[in-house]
């Protein structure tokens, strides 16, 4: 990119009249209590089953411990937790968390797993991840499966520093360095065609895709400017305006075995 149109784009980036990606009422907050009323949301809204004490639920690749405490509050069953960053420790007597695979295989089969915003920024490869779900999944189980896309208008968590839409896919990493400051790239399979690419990983897992729902917002035409327009093409299909790919900020699944 040329040094004028980046500081073209850096003062439209500045102005008002960029886009927010995320309404400023529903950014989460650091604090203990609003992380609790999180996660409360997300058993809710993603957990279609409603399971019973003698079930088990696993958060697969749990960021926080908070997803299992609410689901533990709203089930009373064992809740499992992985994640390879943590010490594996039993919290109390329905909540176990682990940083082994193995550990997890040996409890048994799971009723629900949660993959909640883990595809897209998991380290592992999607299929792999996907099989070792449904290795661990109860016979009559449910996977549910939250995506984020990196294509949506906040696909990389860049609204927690600086709350602009599609930020991501008009400056490269290195100019949003010199833009945010201690900006280091997420991990992120930056996935520009998700539905093609979630129907693929789902059908090479073996799994089946029980019901699938749409989160979606429009895109502004400030993004059609052409300076911006053509930087977003250039950064993702060298070809095509993915409109309605930009459009899927959340994509849920639900999947179950074969």
């Amino acid at each position: 990119m040329k040094n004028d149109d980046f500081e073209i784009l850096k003062e439209m980036l500045f102005s008002e009249n960029w886009p927010i990606a995320v309404n400023p009422n529903l950014i989460c907050n650091l604090s203990e209590e609003s992380k609790k009323n999180r996660a409360i949301d997300v058993i809710d809204l993603i957990i279609e089953k409603k399971l019973s004490s003698k079930e088990k639920f696993l958060d697969l690749g749990c960021k926080e411990k908070y997803c299992l405490k609410a689901a533990e509050q709203k089930y009373g069953c064992q809740c499992v937790g992985f994640n390879e960053n943590f010490i594996s420790s039993k919290e109390s007597e329905n909540i176990f968390i682990s940083n082994s695979l193995e550990e997890i295989k040996k409890m048994g089969t799971y009723d629900a797993i949660l993959l909640f915003d883990i595809i897209d920024h998991s380290k592992y490869d999607p299929v792999n991840l996907l099989k070792t779900a449904a290795n661990l999944l109860s016979p009559n189980g449910r996977i549910y499966m939250r995506c984020h896309p990196w294509i949506s208008r906040h696909g990389t968590h860049l609204y927690r520093k600086l709350n602009k839409a599609f930020m991501h896919l008009v400056f490269k990493d290195e100019e949003i360095k010199e833009l945010i400051e201690n900006y280091e790239p997420e991990e992120n399979k930056k996935i520009i065609k998700p539905l093609l690419r979630y129907n693929y990983f789902i059908s090479e897992s073996g799994l089946i895709q029980e019901s699938r729902s749409e989160v979606k917002e429009p895109v502004e035409s400030f993004f059609k400017t052409k300076i911006i327009k053509e930087r977003i093409i250039e950064n993702t299909s060298k070809k095509d305006f993915f409109e309605f790919q930009m459009g899927l900020s959340f994509i849920d699944y639900v999947l179950k075995k074969n």
